[in-house]
């Protein structure tokens, strides 16, 4: 994808645009008139546009592509000032005046693809003792799927045939983390919160490596097969101003994740569903997801299935 199409499906999402502005205006006015803001990975300059014209005193935009370029073009364009403008990832910056409001809007449609929590963490030594964050925290969600299309759709390896024994790229294949839109009646489980995330000062900085185990049971569920899984998150831009990418919230340019299986999972009354989910977002490593899910019965564990987006990569 382009850096304009990308940007172009950012800027065409009214949603995204109103929480932030929203949020924005909140964050400014309780500030104040003397608020300095830095833009971390500021991309066309919007952002940091809106903090200027609802007041902000100054903005510094850090962004590492050629599209700082651009966002210069349109302050010019605009007629905004107040603006400096670093080309530099964020973590190389130094000696900046310490800000009152940082912001930041790089969540995936996993929500820490793009080193959000990384960004954010080392992002917290641009703010003066009291300053605020934007987003200010984030959660993350997790759903079993029953209905059996989007497995159909990834799973094409056994139908392809021409007597071909394709499995182990069946195998590489259903290793990874797919981009859908999910409908709620796909779910067969109720959601559950895997992690929680809070970015702004007065707290220990949160880990790379995320972990939760979860359960249902299986009574619970609306069906006894279990295709894979669903992830979606909520953030908070700041206190009182939320979004979700949720299968049942109002539709933005992020989509949910699916995690398949290796194979349909089949439960019987009494019986668990246990889930593992492992994320690693280290710079060192990248991206790397794992979900083991085992059905627990009479208190085993069986028909363990173990998944890394880490094996999926060519």
């Amino acid at each position: 994808m382009s850096e304009i199409e990308l940007h172009r499906k950012l800027l065409g999402d009214a949603a995204r645009n109103a929480g932030l502005h929203a949020a924005l205006a909140r964050a400014i006015k309780q500030i104040g008139p003397n608020c300095r803001v830095v833009d971390v990975g500021a991309g066309t300059g919007f952002l940091s546009f809106l903090a200027r014209r609802l007041g902000a005193k100054h903005c510094t935009l850090i962004e590492y592509s050629d599209t700082i370029q651009l966002a210069q073009a349109l302050a010019r364009k605009n007629g905004i000032d107040g603006l400096d403008f670093i080309q530099a990832h964020s973590a190389e910056v130094r000696g900046l005046p310490k800000a009152d409001l940082v912001i930041s809007e790089t969540l995936g449609n996993f929500a820490l693809e793009e080193n959000l929590l990384e960004s954010l963490v080392d992002a917290r030594r641009f703010l003066k003792p009291k300053g605020l964050m934007i987003p200010s925290g984030l959660q993350q969600f997790v759903a079993p799927v029953g209905a059996p299309r989007l497995q159909r759709e990834i799973d094409i390896w056994n139908r392809i045939g021409y007597d071909l024994d394709l499995g182990p790229a069946r195998t590489l294949s259903l290793n990874n983390m797919y981009v859908k839109t999910i409908a709620p009646d796909e779910l067969c489980g109720a959601a559950q919160r895997w992690d929680a995330l809070s970015f702004g000062l007065g707290g220990e900085a949160p880990d790379s490596r995320r972990n939760a185990k979860l359960q249902w049971d299986a009574s619970a569920l609306s069906t006894s097969i279990v295709q894979g899984f669903a992830l979606w998150w909520e953030v908070e831009w700041c206190a009182g101003e939320q979004l979700s990418t949720a299968p049942d919230a109002p539709a933005t340019h992020w989509e949910q994740i699916y995690l398949p299986l290796l194979e349909p999972l089949e439960l019987q009354h009494g019986d668990t569903l246990e889930l593992q989910l492992k994320s690693d977002t280290r710079p060192s490593v990248g991206v790397r997801l794992t979900w083991t899910v085992a059905r627990v019965r009479a208190g085993k564990r069986g028909a363990i299935q173990s998944l890394d987006s880490l094996r999926g990569r060519l």
